[in-house]
């Protein structure tokens, strides 16, 4: 039995830092396990050219006491500068970019209204080498919350994939059983996988006409047989998936119990511990490294960190909240004991 481990050091492929007083609080979650985060653009005002990117990374790296390279990606929506969008690529200043369908999550309602309208923008993502990352809802009134990855998929992303088939694409916190076997099965197309769709499902969230909104957010968590899937994609040693935690902080009056909670679960205190304690529940400890510090650089083309971390198995509870001046920010597996625990 492996009561240490050491491992590369992971890089957190889909986070959420937010802005001012909750960016300064919720960098150093990240950067304490960290080499480099995606830095999802989806603020108050999204990150939607080459200067706000550029103004972005250095207030996270400001606010990191940490060795840490934030990555941005700009924010898709359906009237880009082109010549701004290209030289942000060529220069590195943006990370790819992120396609957000309108009104799919929070700061979405300047996202992709048609995806017609941004293939423009696709083309020269494909000519750059430069990902996609995709929010894969389908967001429309006649659609179950439960059914938008599976409807996304057949109706947006078989489309972008046939238009630009060397575009290279992450469908983010792959969701469903639905969605693992269609990344298992085409080409140029990656997954990250959150730890919360790991340990939830749906009864975790809805029950009796209200929500937990501390187990809320979007995608939502599915069914067991999509849980068991997503083990399975992150724990076998699939180079198709790889860690993002789409970690989450809203202030604790924002979470409420019913459909007008925002969004999100902040998992950042406590993420690769708990990616750990998954992985060791599926006998599969040995592929926490791959899953976490691998496989995701290999997909975008990036050099493997040179640093490690150590984790040992000693148990240990997730505070309850984590705070900064007038901030409070309930911790995803609050309370909770996990067995094991980031050491020096």
């Amino acid at each position: 039995m492996n009561n240490h481990i050491e491992i590369t050091q992971p890089d957190d492929w889909h986070v959420h830092f937010r802005e001012g007083d909750m960016l300064e609080m919720v960098t150093n979650f990240s950067s304490r396990i960290n080499k480099r985060c995606v830095a999802m653009p989806n603020t108050q005002i999204p990150i939607t050219d080459s200067n706000k990117a550029s103004i972005y990374k250095e207030q996270i790296i400001k606010a990191s006491k940490n060795d840490f390279e934030p990555l941005v990606p700009c924010y898709l929506k359906d009237n880009l500068d082109l010549d701004d969008f290209r030289i942000g690529l060529q220069k590195k200043i943006f990370f790819g970019s992120k396609l957000y369908p309108t009104n799919a999550t929070t700061n979405s309602k300047h996202g992709v209204s048609d995806i017609s309208k941004i293939f423009k923008y696709l083309e020269i993502l494909e000519e750059e080498n430069s990902p996609l990352l995709i929010h894969g809802e389908k967001v429309a009134d006649n659609i179950d919350i439960f059914d938008r990855e599976k409807f996304f998929i057949d109706d947006e992303l078989n489309i972008i994939r046939s238009k630009f088939p060397l575009l290279k694409i992450v469908l983010e916190h792959v969701s469903t059983s639905y969605g693992v076997k269609y990344i298992k099965e085409n080409t140029n197309i990656a997954g990250t996988i959150t730890p919360h769709h790991m340990l939830l499902t749906k009864k975790d969230v809805f029950f009796d006409q209200k929500i937990n909104p501390h187990h809320f957010c979007m995608p939502v968590v599915k069914n067991e047989t999509d849980l068991i899937e997503l083990r399975k994609a992150a724990c076998l040693d699939n180079s198709k998936f790889f860690l993002g935690t789409d970690s989450t902080p809203h202030h604790i009056d924002e979470k409420k119990p019913d459909m007008s909670s925002k969004p999100g679960i902040f998992s950042a205190p406590c993420s690769i511990e708990l990616y750990a304690e998954i992985f060791d529940q599926e006998n599969a400890i040995n592929n926490l490294e791959i899953f976490s510090s691998i496989n995701g650089a290999r997909f975008y083309n990036l050099p493997i960190n040179n640093s490690k971390i150590k984790l040992e198995k000693t148990e240990w509870i997730v505070p309850e909240l984590s705070s900064y001046k007038d901030i409070k920010v309930k911790n995803f597996y609050s309370n909770k004991k996990i067995n094991w625990k980031v050491v020096n």
